[in-house]
């Protein structure tokens, strides 16, 4: 089967990436109900035993539901994160010190993991989650054609060490979460909104934009072909407006560059690599 990632689920109410690759599955994030997975995967053409590692972004419980905990188990499915924020799900998270015993969490600490044919890199992105947020960059196939995605679903702005990450990436999932005037006309109690707009918050449609030009301007002419915003706020932003704060970056190259937006209650895209 081609490679592929396909979006199960992308929001403030779970979300769930799917990256296959020819010799392993794994999910970045696990914030959904056993419910919503299971019919996600089907979905996506995976089942939950083709399962090989969940990539933990951060302890948020969007990314990772007491659910979660049940499935790991249940299929031994290793948690892959940093060990901060291993330990804080032991102390917080019913369930979870099992996963621990049973050698299923398992620290990133800056070096490379693989999982099957994947390679799996992380870093650190701003984000203001208990222990460390990150991002991830999983990388396959024989050299000569080696495919890379790379992903970063809650950051408040994008720091330049961060940059070299996507690079190069064929494909680049990344938070285009709110239309800053839509935030403010919410109606949500102040401290919220800056919370949001704030550096440690979540990305802006247009901060977004700003940091997908650097990505591409860093890249080999063609190299990223598919970028999916993601984590869209289902009550300050659309699907058309965070498209549209791209559409510069979409249309004026010699290469286009395929933008999609990953829904939070609909499975996809599906992008075969």
């Amino acid at each position: 089967m081609m490679p592929f990632l396909c979006s199960l689920a992308s929001g403030s109410s779970g979300n769930a990436l799917l990256v296959a690759s020819a010799g392993a599955r794994v999910l970045v994030d696990l914030g959904l109900s056993e419910r919503r997975l299971k019919a996600g995967l089907m979905a996506a053409g995976a089942a939950p035993e083709e399962i090989d590692a969940v990539l933990l972004t951060h302890t948020h419980t969007d990314h990772f539901s007491s659910a979660a905990v049940g499935f790991c188990l249940e299929h031994q499915v290793p948690v892959y994160s940093a060990e901060e924020n291993l330990r804080h799900l032991s102390r917080n998270l019913a369930g979870f010190r099992q996963l621990a015993a049973a050698d299923l969490a398992r620290p990133v600490n800056g070096g490379a993991v693989e999982i099957g044919d994947l390679g799996v890199e992380s870093f650190e992105v701003p984000h203001d989650s208990h222990g460390r947020s990150l991002g991830f960059r999983l990388t396959f196939g024989p050299p000569r054609r080696r495919r890379a995605v790379a992903v970063a679903t809650d950051l408040g702005h994008m720091p330049q060490e961060c940059l070299r990450w996507f690079a190069d990436a064929d494909a680049v999932v990344l938070e285009s979460n709110h239309d800053p005037e839509m935030l403010r006309a919410s109606g949500r109690p102040w401290e919220l909104i800056e919370r949001i707009a704030g550096p440690w918050g979540h990305l802006s449609n247009e901060s977004a934009a700003e940091a997908l030009a650097e990505i591409i301007g860093r890249s080999h002419t063609g190299r990223v072909a598919s970028i999916v915003l993601a984590h869209l706020s289902k009550d300050c932003n659309t699907p058309q407006l965070a498209l549209e704060a791209q559409a510069h970056l979409a249309h004026r190259r010699s290469h286009p560059i395929r933008f999609l937006a990953a829904a939070q209650w609909a499975v996809g895209p599906r992008i075969e690599m």
